[in-house]
């Protein structure tokens, strides 16, 4: 007897793909279709992502069905295109209504280039600049986390930008800095069509039709991509998919808020400053600009001075065993750390295939996480290696280098 390769478990999907076993979570299931692929039928599932399930699995049979009762499948088509088999063919079969989430205000005060309203009882004028921490201080957000554990905020209350009212406006919060002003906002706009009325509405609001559209991105039958200054510092974007070889219609406009505002005294380190010992330095000889923001960690500040001459404006890292600190110099910014948060560095290779070839400076944290640095050519760190070991005490890996396939 064959044992089962799909089933459900109350709200969970269970599947194997490729040895692996995945789960679907039947509550956020969003649209499906059937799709053909190298001659087999699969059920195309997206639920917070994508989910390509084989008709082929063992108990598919019995598993489609409790599918499509639950969800009110269109059984027409799932059977025609099944029977078809033709080679990439992609129907839509079910997508979950949504309510409208929005509404565009017929008179409002004109504050963008301050920030945004909060519907609280009574209402708050936020500002752009407003910090992570102060923002959850305010209680107006809650925090929530993805399938794979990713961290979100979402605010409780109806949000306005401008004229647009947003009921439930979210939060990027992964690998944040607290004390950093929010850097991005987002949501799925649904218009009470579920159609791309919600994108031409937000087109006709922030979009003059007399514009070069090609001078804020793309306009075409599989997709529509705006990018634009939505006011002093703020940037906007708004897309909607089409049903296209490798897009999926969901009916929504993807909105996001982008803080593209320079936050300056984030970046001072004046108290380290006056006291850093340099005790030894390794130099690039080039310019590498530095991969960590410092909106993203508090241990990125300005390039120190002294270590701008000693360099001569070039990359590198430095020791300053006084201060029991290892610095990491990129061209505007550096990486300042504890000697003790460091646990070791990796020099990744990785070799030009379908991708281009380069390499990786890593540092890994006493924490079990670990930073990208620095990116330059293949092999291009392995040089430093031996010195930088001897230099800091703390070793160096340089795995075997893969292709970029």
């Amino acid at each position: 007897m064959h044992r089962k390769e799909i089933w459900i478990d109350g709200d969970t999907l269970f599947y194997k793909d490729h040895g692996n076993l995945e789960k679907v979570n039947l509550q956020t299931l969003k649209y499906a279709y059937i799709q053909i692929l190298g001659d087999v039928p699969f059920l195309f599932l997206f639920a917070d992502h994508q989910h390509y399930i084989s008709t082929e699995l063992n108990g598919f049979d019995e598993v489609y069905p409790e599918l499509s009762n639950r969800f009110h499948f269109d059984n027409t088509t799932f059977f025609a295109v099944t029977k078809a088999k033709k080679e990439d063919d992609k129907v839509k079969i079910w997508t979950k209504k949504m309510a409208q989430n929005y509404q565009i205000l017929d008179s409002y005060p004109d504050d963008e280039d301050f920030g945004y309203e909060v519907y609280t009882a009574p209402k708050q004028m936020v500002s752009w600049d407003t910090t992570y921490e102060q923002l959850e201080a305010l209680g107006c957000i809650e925090t929530y986390f993805s399938d794979f554990g990713v961290k979100y905020l979402r605010f409780k209350y109806p949000v306005r930008i401008g004229a647009l009212l947003i009921l439930q406006l979210e939060i990027y919060a992964e690998n944040t800095r607290a004390n950093a002003p929010v850097q991005e906002f987002f949501v799925q706009l649904y218009d009470e069509t579920n159609t791309d009325q919600s994108y031409q509405q937000l087109r006709e609001l922030w979009i003059d039709e007399h514009i070069d559209i090609d001078q804020y991105g793309y306009e075409r039958n599989d997709q529509c991509h705006l990018r634009f200054a939505l006011s002093k510092g703020i940037e906007a974007s708004i897309c909607y998919t089409y049903d296209a070889d490798y897009g999926y219609d969901d009916g929504s406009t993807s909105l996001h808020f982008y803080n593209q505002r320079q936050y300056h005294h984030l970046l001072e380190n004046q108290a380290y400053e006056t006291v850093m010992q340099v005790t030894e330095i390794i130099s690039f000889h080039k310019k590498l600009d530095m991969s960590i923001s410092y909106t993203k960690s508090s241990a990125i500040k300005n390039v120190p001075f002294k270590i701008r001459q000693l360099l001569k404006n070039q990359s590198g890292v430095w020791v300053d065993d006084v201060n029991q600190k290892i610095g990491f110099a990129g061209i505007d910014t550096a990486l300042i750390l504890d000697f003790d948060e460091i646990k070791y560095f990796t020099f990744q290779n990785i070799l030009p295939a379908k991708g281009p070839g380069y390499a990786d400076f890593m540092v890994h944290l006493s924490t079990e996480e670990y930073l990208y640095v620095f990116t330059a050519d293949t092999y291009f760190f392995d040089q430093f290696a031996q010195r930088l070991e001897h230099m800091t005490k703390i070793a160096v890996e340089i795995p075997q280098a893969y292709y970029n396939c």
